[in-house]
């Protein structure tokens, strides 16, 4: 999970230098960035073969950028709010978090290259309740795949000062919890982490997982 790329090819010190290396364009987007942006190559998309680049906002928004493109070739774009009907992403005085404004899609996403799906966690405020949604889109269209999307909900045995009902148990509350780790693909499942908004209770460490063909879910554990 290092990210490191063992096979490079393409950077060496002859090329990355302060006369041909550095920014190579400016992609607009509707929220701030704390997700690491995601890049593959030579993606078959919109009728042909293109190195993209994936963003998620905490606005609850993810794009699909031309890597290549000096002006901003978008593939696809989609939202997962709707002022409308009272969906947005979570202000940030509702939970204290370090996250400002607000507070949408923070982990980190990841691709499962050879289904070409990336899954990703969407977090929002609906008619004052709050959610945590993983969702499964293929990366070509934006659309939903593998089931689309999931409430991210559970409880386990035990007792504690914060998030305990009346029959032994803590449950998993939305409103305390930020989704901040990236994502984990790992033999088939994938895996949702928790932490708290700067540290502020009642919150809990989760671990969530997930069957990444039907997004069914197969395990929780708590700290």
């Amino acid at each position: 999970r290092t990210g490191q790329n063992l096979a490079e090819t393409i950077l060496k010190p002859s090329n990355v230098n302060s006369s041909s290396f550095g920014k190579i364009a400016s992609f607009a987007v509707d929220g701030v960035v704390y997700a690491q942006p995601l890049y593959v190559s030579n993606l078959t998309i919109a009728g042909g073969t293109h190195n993209v680049v994936f963003v998620a906002t905490e606005n609850d928004s993810v794009y699909a950028f031309d890597a290549d493109a000096p002006n901003a070739i978008v593939y696809w774009q989609r939202t997962f709010i709707d002022v409308t009907d009272s969906i947005i992403p979570v202000p940030t005085e509702d939970v204290g978090s370090t996250i400002f404004p607000q507070i949408g899609i923070t982990g980190t996403p990841v691709i499962d290259l050879k289904n070409q799906v990336m899954y990703f966690v969407v977090y929002t405020k609906e008619n004052g309740q709050y959610f945590h949604r993983l969702h499964a889109v293929d990366i070509t269209t934006g659309q939903d795949r593998n089931g689309g999307v999931v409430l991210i909900q559970g409880s386990v045995p035990g007792t504690s000062t914060w998030n305990s009902d009346q029959n032994g148990n803590i449950v998993f509350d939305s409103k305390y919890q930020l989704q901040r780790p990236g994502l984990l693909l790992s033999n088939g499942v994938v895996y949702v982490a928790f932490g708290s908004h700067g540290d502020n209770p009642p919150y809990h460490g989760w671990v969530f997982a997930y069957d990444a063909a039907t997004l069914h879910q197969l395990g929780i554990w708590n700290t």
